[in-house]
């Protein structure tokens, strides 16, 4: 079960590989940078707020249909030992259906002696629920990927180390007009002095920066040094996100609609002050907290756990309550409907929205941001309901 690889931070320009262009999670909101650990329900600016959101019409779908072989989770060791953890956070949830869908999973899964009994028995057992977005414009499926990055940092600011990483600013400054320095634009948070002496630490690039903000994870490896701070996100300003490979096309240093991740690093890499400028053109700030080792990644939605590679996710936890079994399927270019993942609802974030949207968690360390940076796939989400 991979987590907390202890890898050294790339080159700059290769950070970007994993950094998606959507907010990928949010983590849990615990206090301030005080260390606590305690996942909670996900702060609004986080997520979607906690009402069920609006969707479709939910359409029953015949489990016959899906390759369920493929998800047998004995194949090997490493798959078997993550499974367990991951129906293992997913009983933490305080929502009894989903409790009562992880339980039964988990029945099937010590009955099932290979992959062909495990795909009879959920047949048997369970039922697919495939739930259509509120609007036919929103009814395509995407599955992206995030991982927890390790990147160098200082703990003080000097003229190359300039991108802070900020606790919760929430509270800590009020104008004269009873507005609160933590909902400004990035612009006007940097300028603040009560804001930079709340700075966790601070990075050397502006693309690590942004990865850093958009995965809601990320491990502070202190230069010189073999101490990491590992940090969640908490909150943000509550502005809107603007990706730094957007901000590149528009400078026309890439093709927005075929540059790869690989292209749009390259192009920071060869131009540092546009991507900087970038960076700063989004304005929306995350806020974030220090985490206990212990208990990290630690999940959104849900009293307690850690995410687990190739089976946490995040998901609109408006529509899927935290816990909740999913079936994900990938199209083809043909719509044929290819092997499926078991994924466990163990997290959230602000830009996955709908029924249809899914964010694969793909661990800790370099490998795992490279890998979660390829994915991006057109897919059919479905809840897995026992019968």
């Amino acid at each position: 079960m991979p987590r907390r690889t202890e890898v050294p931070a790339l080159a700059a320009g290769m950070l970007l590989v994993g950094c998606m262009t959507l907010i990928g999670c949010a983590t849990s909101s615990g206090g301030g940078s005080s260390g606590t650990s305690a996942a909670t329900a996900a702060e609004p600016t986080l997520a979607p707020p906690g009402a069920r959101r609006a969707t479709g019409a939910a359409e029953r779908v015949d489990l016959g249909m899906f390759d369920l072989a493929s998800a047998f989770p004995k194949r090997n060791l490493d798959r078997r030992m993550s499974f367990l953890a991951a129906c293992d956070v997913s009983l933490n949830t305080t929502d009894p259906d989903a409790r009562r869908d992880v339980t039964r999973l988990l029945e099937t899964y010590r009955e099932a002696n290979d992959p062909a009994q495990f795909a009879e028995l959920l047949t048997e057992r369970f039922e697919a629920i495939r739930l259509a977005p509120a609007t036919p414009a929103a009814n395509d499926g995407l599955m992206t990927g995030y991982a927890t990055p390790v990147v160098n940092v200082r703990m003080n600011p000097d003229d190359r180390f300039r991108f802070p990483i900020f606790a919760d600013l929430r509270g800590i400054d009020v104008d004269a007009n009873g507005v609160d320095l933590a909902t400004k634009p990035r612009r006007e948070i940097l300028a603040s002095s009560s804001a930079r002496a709340r700075a966790i630490a601070w990075i050397d690039d502006p693309l690590a920066w942004a990865l850093v903000e958009t995965n809601g994870t990320a491990i502070l490896r202190i230069e010189g040094t073999r101490k990491d701070i590992p940090v969640s996100r908490i909150a943000t300003n509550g502005r809107e996100f603007r990706s730094v490979g957007k901000g590149l096309a528009e400078r026309g240093l890439v093709d927005p609609k075929t540059a790869t991740l690989v292209e749009v690093a390259r192009a920071a890499d060869a131009n540092p002050r546009e991507a900087e400028a970038a960076a700063l053109d989004n304005e929306r700030v995350v806020f974030f907290r220090i985490c206990d080792p212990a208990d990290f990644p630690p999940v959104l939605g849900l009293p307690k756990g850690e995410l687990v590679s190739g089976y946490s996710c995040a998901a609109d936890q408006s529509v899927y309550p935290p816990g909740s079994v999913l079936l994900v399927t990938e199209r083809d270019a043909k719509g044929a409907v290819r092997p499926v993942r078991i994924l466990f609802v163990h997290d959230a974030g602000g830009a996955i929205s709908g029924p249809q949207r899914v964010d694969a968690y793909f661990g800790s360390g370099n490998a795992a941001i490279r890998e979660a940076g390829e994915m991006r796939f057109a897919v059919e989400v479905h809840r897995l309901r026992a019968r």
